[in-house]
């Protein structure tokens, strides 16, 4: 032992014992003028990313500074009407191909906020524009004459479910053809392609297949073969998931297709949770309060959900809380509102947009709720987590409808939805 801690000794320098002195009002002087030069220096080393950070950081201080905000429903519901009250604008043709991702955007988020204003002129509206996409029932493209794709079609799902049958629109939705299309989309590694024609294989394939197929009823051992072994690939060594097996860098969005995919499959004790829940800790900044999608990343509402909704899914399977909902709550009231616009959006100094409102108002009803799971054999854990509200949060509670985590779309929508399909393929 005294020969290694001698070599050890050579090899790392002699020993020197420690010394304590305590400075003299000029020692301590200079030691602030040196401590001074040290942090000039780290500002040698800044980046656009660290600059970019504070500039962020900068915004919410100065949002945090107010007084509390509650959320501002009526300027967030005008923003929504104005949204199907006129045509969009030609700077948004761009998102031609997103159409019915629009519709369950601003659909979800009337829903989330006040059911009532989702009136049964626009769900009859939503479901005629859906099934003008796609006559036949199913799959959706992203519009009419477009390519069938599985975002497309998830994204018009929940928008049907949201729609409460109207003329017996749930009717019209060609399970055996969508099933058909989701077993052409399956790839031999387990995971799925986004479009039959030149779509990407990755965890949001997986997570839109699954999501649907069991809000149709259309599951079977032959469309979930092999699923869970290519998740399970996904998981990185940081915790998180990445899109495809054993290539990407964990990410929120994928993190929580993974995750949802791995509920609905009853199969979430497969991965390492306990390095899941300190990667989605980590993505919650201490000084911002939000969450961001990537290490180094900055923090963006849209991650109120993909990060909290996994949060979510963690808690109602057992695994305790890993976030602050408190602090997602004041990011999302301080720095993702103003009373005067409506809409919600990333972060100060950015505009709304309907993608955000959704998202930011699903972390939203994320945060003001506890959640668990009901106990029933012989059913996907993900269509029966329970949602009640968080009494416990330090923010007042702002009434808004519980929320299914793993589909995003209203407890009450989802359950309707479900229980109409409930007679297998």
């Amino acid at each position: 032992m005294d020969s290694d801690i001698n070599g050890k000794a050579k090899l790392l320098g002699r020993r020197r014992q420690v010394t304590e002195r305590i400075l003299s009002e000029e020692e301590a002087l200079d030691a602030e003028e040196y401590i001074d030069t040290i942090e000039d220096i780290m500002k040698e080393v800044e980046t656009e990313t660290t600059i970019d950070r504070q500039a962020t950081l900068d915004a919410c201080n100065k949002c945090f500074a107010d007084e509390p905000q509650p959320l501002f429903k009526n300027s967030h519901l005008r923003y929504l009407q104005y949204a199907f009250q006129l045509q969009f604008p030609p700077n948004l043709t761009a998102l031609d191909a997103s159409q019915p991702w629009m519709l369950y955007w601003i659909a979800n988020s009337f829903k989330i906020l006040e059911p009532e204003e989702l009136t049964e002129t626009l769900q009859r509206n939503i479901a005629q524009k859906l099934f003008t996409i796609s006559p036949q029932g199913g799959p959706f493209g992203g519009g009419v004459g477009q390519l069938h794709h599985i975002a497309g079609t998830y994204a018009s799902i929940n928008a049907l479910s949201l729609c409460n049958n109207i003329d017996g629109c749930w009717d019209k939705i060609n399970r055996k053809a969508i099933y058909n299309w989701l077993l052409k989309l399956k790839q031999p590694d387990g995971g799925f392609k986004t479009c039959l024609e030149v779509g990407e294989n990755d965890t949001r394939g997986v997570y839109c297949a699954l999501s649907v197929a069991s809000m149709l009823n259309i599951m079977t051992p032959e469309l979930c073969e092999g699923v869970l072994d290519y998740l399970i690939k996904c998981q990185t060594y940081e915790g998180g998931f990445g899109g495809c097996p054993q290539e990407d860098e964990a990410h929120g969005g994928y993190t929580f297709c993974a995750v949802a995919s791995l509920m609905i499959l009853n199969k979430l004790d497969h991965i390492d949770i306990e390095a899941l829940m300190r990667w989605c800790s980590s993505r919650q900044c201490n000084e911002e309060r939000g969450f961001n999608g990537r290490a180094n990343k900055l923090v963006d509402g849209c991650y109120s959900f993909w990060v909290g909704s996994t949060a979510a899914i963690l808690e109602a399977s057992g695994h305790g809380l890993c976030v602050n909902k408190d602090s997602l709550h004041e990011y999302i009231c301080q720095c993702c509102q103003t009373e005067q616009d409506g809409g919600l959006r990333d972060k100060p100094g950015k505009y709304a947009d309907f993608y955000h409102t959704n998202y930011v108002l699903l972390g939203l009803a994320i945060s003001e709720s506890i959640y668990s799971l009901q106990e029933k054999e012989d059913a996907s854990s993900a269509v029966l987590i329970n949602s009640t509200p968080n009494i416990s949060l330090i923010h007042p509670l702002s009434n808004l409808q519980e929320i299914n985590p793993v589909y995003g779309v209203p407890v009450a929508d989802m359950a309707k939805f479900v229980a109409h399909f409930n007679i297998p393929l």
